[in-house]
């Protein structure tokens, strides 16, 4: 590759504009009035002209199995993006006619705030747009359903049906299930459930799906992604494209161990440690969700929800159980990431990582804890040796929901980056994806911008590019023991992007840049019809 731009740091360019590359690995780097010279009649040269080069990006957090599938089988509801319930019950009617009698219609993506009527639909609602067909309707990040009531009765809830610690059926005025489940109380309605009734698409679907979304990543510059798993058909998916040559980007697997068929000892019998793998396909630890999503208002928080003054959220495991999974992973040599949004989730969590004493294999991560965060938690991660694993796409993709469950002055302290920053937490960027669409350009302008338009918001919470490029690479690289990943070094393996536009120039319009290609173990696997370099 010649006449580059070349940024491994974002902060400093490198001297020289070419970059060697054999067997999938960066092997040298300089001018290419000198790398010339060790050129031969068969090397592929990619002139790219200027253009700017850094390492390919990394989404430290993803459900991506689930996402994918959700994309490519069923109704997704932030592509379809309904107005209103009319609108979304006219695409659950659309789909049930095509399907037969009795096949379940599957969706996912739901949020309230996004409908004009600022809710969920119940199932009677549902029962008439589909009245031959069970129907279950998953909201963003899967924390709460809406079911019709062919599929309530499926999964045998009804009004005796009690409320599962961590979990809330909405009911009507007469006790009544109206369809609308929340956290565990999705019950047998949850795929991930022992005993779940809902079906699951066909190894062949879903690998079809997989091959398709991977694509997708490549399109925004993603080469590898942490994958956190419920099921273990969903690691398999992934270890067959594996085997068959189809993996279409760097998988490291979470595996979740709570609320899930998975589980620690089934981890331990089975010798599932971190570091398990290659390159290509590893394992890093476990995934452990203490509370709920704030927009459906089950995040646990200290300071009640807006127009809610008895509703401090869910908290969906007890602080023995926690202390017992951290502790536990940590001895197994397992990462631990915990899902923390609210402010009683996450000293739950700190709690957690300070009984099980310092990390054994690699650093713990807290996810999310983006909600009434104080400078005080900050820095009481940091001084624990964690990684906080936090979303900006959120900035953006919640605005409505955000504004619909707190106070403006609550919003506008959410997700206190340059305070973190400040004081040395280390930050890694991700998607959360489908909570968000993995896009790690949209998530670095708005840490750097905290703005729709790109004008300046003048939050004082806004990153340098620098920082914000950084923790979409190098860091989620380091945190995972990734050391050839992340940066553009000899030896570090060939996982790399060429932008249209320049993010570190002088001008810095974040705007303007995109990704013209991207290159994974040193092969192009995204590039616009005909590009040769």
């Amino acid at each position: 590759m010649r006449g580059a731009r070349i940024h491994s740091d974002p902060a400093a360019a490198l001297p020289g504009d070419a970059v060697g590359i054999r067997d999938g690995a960066i092997v040298a780097l300089g001018p290419w009035a000198e790398l010339r010279a060790g050129v031969g009649a068969t090397t592929r040269v990619l002139d790219v002209q200027g253009r700017t080069v850094t390492p390919a990006f990394i989404d430290s957090h993803t459900h991506f199995h689930r996402g994918a599938v959700l994309r490519y089988s069923f109704l997704d509801f932030e592509s379809l993006a309904p107005a209103g319930i009319d609108d979304l019950l006219g695409h659950v009617a659309a789909r049930a006619s095509t399907s037969a009698d009795g096949d379940w219609i599957q969706g996912d993506s739901l949020s309230a705030s996004r409908l004009a009527d600022g809710r969920l639909p119940d199932r009677h609602e549902l029962d008439r747009a589909s009245p031959a067909h069970p129907v279950v309707l998953r909201g963003i990040g899967k924390h709460v359903v809406a079911a019709n009531t062919r599929a309530l009765a499926a999964a045998g809830i009804d009004r005796d049906t009690p409320d599962p610690a961590g979990g809330r059926i909405e009911r009507d005025e007469a006790g009544e299930p109206t369809g609308v489940l929340h956290e565990t109380a999705k019950l047998r309605l949850d795929q991930s459930h022992r005993e779940t009734v809902v079906p699951a698409p066909s190894a062949a679907d879903r690998q079809a799906a997989l091959r398709a979304a991977y694509r997708d990543l490549h399109a925004v510059g993603i080469a590898t992604i942490h994958e956190i798993i419920r099921l273990p058909e969903e690691a398999d998916d992934h270890a067959v494209l594996r085997a068959a040559g189809d993996l279409g980007v760097r998988v490291r697997l979470f595996y979740r161990v709570h609320e899930s068929p998975l589980s620690l000892d089934w981890l331990e019998r089975l010798g599932i440690r971190r570091g398990l793998g290659d390159d290509w396909f590893k394992v890093l630890g476990v995934k452990v969700s203490v509370d709920g999503f704030c927009i459906f208002r089950n995040a646990a928080v200290e300071t009640p929800y807006k127009g809610d003054p008895d509703n401090r959220g869910l908290l969906r495991i007890e602080s023995a159980s926690l202390d017992d999974l951290v502790a536990r992973a940590n001895t197994q040599g397992l990462q631990v990431a915990v899902h923390a949004v609210g402010p009683r989730a996450v000293d739950l969590a700190l709690d957690a990582f300070e009984r099980a004493g310092p990390a054994i294999a690699g650093p713990h991560r807290v996810e999310h804890a983006y909600l009434d965060m104080d400078a005080p938690r900050l820095a009481r991660m940091r001084d624990l040796g964690l990684v906080w694993s936090v979303q900006p796409a959120f900035l953006d993709a919640y605005r409505r929901e955000w504004a619909d469950a707190f106070e403006p002055e609550r919003v506008g302290s959410m997700m206190p980056l340059r305070t973190a920053a400040a004081i040395g937490l280390p930050i890694q960027f991700n998607s959360d994806f489908p909570c968000a669409p993995f896009d790690p350009l949209g998530g670095i302008r708005l840490a750097v911008e905290r703005s729709r338009d790109g004008s300046p918001s003048g939050d004082p919470q806004v990153l340098s590019i620098a920082e914000a490029w950084r923790a979409y690479t190098t860091t989620p690289a380091d945190v995972a023991g990734d050391d050839r990943l992340g940066r553009i070094a000899i030896g570090a393996r060939a996982d790399l992007i060429v932008l249209d536009g320049d993010p570190f120039g002088a001008e810095r319009d974040l705007a303007g840049v995109t990704v013209h290609a991207t290159m994974v173990d040193g092969s192009v696997v995204h590039a616009p019809a005909g590009w040769e370099g």
